[in-house]
């Protein structure tokens, strides 16, 4: 149920996250649409970062990436964030790598060692280790992993994956739940929006990352060990950042200028931009605790 149901107050804009900042211990925050566009860190992030650390707070970047958490850091580095600048770096393709490898419920005892996988730029760090059979063809498979989906991923491929992992009851587990990616000015289906599709075919979907509880149970931990208790999450999507946050107890601070920031350009009218943060909470059935424009101090 969402806040507006409830009838809690509108969300609170903010500057920046000065002044929020006292009210918590860690935060946990989205890595695309908040720290970077994929090719340069957005203005002020860097700093903010910096200033958060040295404030003493332990800041856990948070991501849907199918990535495993080492190309996640490097691709950081070279954007101008340090390591130094957060405590850790939890990407979905690092808890689905953890779970495949310890197989620790009996979801992923069953899946069995024969992987068909999907990924970004052929990237194969998910499976690296891994005592996995990685297959060419669908009909060797005993489940499908989706890692990643780009422009050179072949719909084809995809499809003749798709309908034979449906027709053979194949689980699929899909590493990075984002429905929408950013693609420098465009935004672009991601990996959730295929997930989707195999759903709606009657596939089983398997989903790690925001808003699912998996990841923030890594998440958790690294809170918990720094004994960061008053946590805020802070994104840029609605149906990820903000409705896995709040699922996950933590309060949720909503940035407008990524994926949603079409519908908030060139709108200045503070009444309409809260009439539109309360319509696309209504739309996703949850509304943030904070709003910024953009993550700076």
């Amino acid at each position: 149920m969402s806040k507006s149901d409830l009838g809690l107050p509108e969300p609170l804009f903010r500057a920046g996250v000065m002044s929020i900042a006292v009210n918590y211990d860690g935060f946990a925050i989205d890595q695309w649409g908040v720290l970077h566009d994929g090719r340069a860190a957005y203005s002020g992030a860097v700093d903010c970062l910096d200033r958060l650390r040295a404030a003493g707070k332990c800041v856990a970047i948070l991501s849907n990436s199918g990535k495993r958490a080492g190309p996640n850091v490097e691709r950081l580095r070279a954007m101008g964030f340090p390591p130094t600048a957060y405590t850790a770096l939890i990407t979905s393709g690092e808890v689905v790598w953890h779970a495949l490898k310890t197989r620790p419920n009996h979801f992923y005892r069953s899946v069995g060692d024969r992987c068909l996988l999907f990924s970004n730029d052929g990237d194969r760090t998910i499976v690296d280790g891994l005592s996995l059979e990685l297959v060419e063809e669908p009909r060797d498979a005993t489940f499908i992993l989706l890692a990643g989906v780009d422009d050179s991923t072949s719909r084809e491929r995809i499809d003749r994956a798709f309908e034979w992992g449906v027709m053979h009851e194949l689980p699929l587990i899909c590493a990075n739940p984002d429905r929408t990616r950013i693609a420098g000015e465009r935004l672009a289906p991601s990996c959730g929006a295929v997930a989707h599709e195999y759903e709606l075919l009657g596939g089983r979907v398997h989903y790690v990352g925001k808003p699912a509880p998996e990841i923030y149970l890594s998440c958790g931990e690294v809170f918990a060990h720094a004994g960061a208790a008053r946590i805020a999450a802070i994104g840029d999507s609605l149906q990820h950042d903000v409705v896995g946050g709040e699922e996950a107890g933590f309060d949720t601070v909503f940035v407008l200028n990524g994926i949603h920031r079409q519908e908030f350009a060139g709108v200045a009218d503070p009444a309409t931009r809260s009439a539109r943060v309360h319509a696309l909470g209504e739309r996703y059935g949850a509304m943030p605790d904070w709003v910024i424009d953009e993550l700076r101090w």
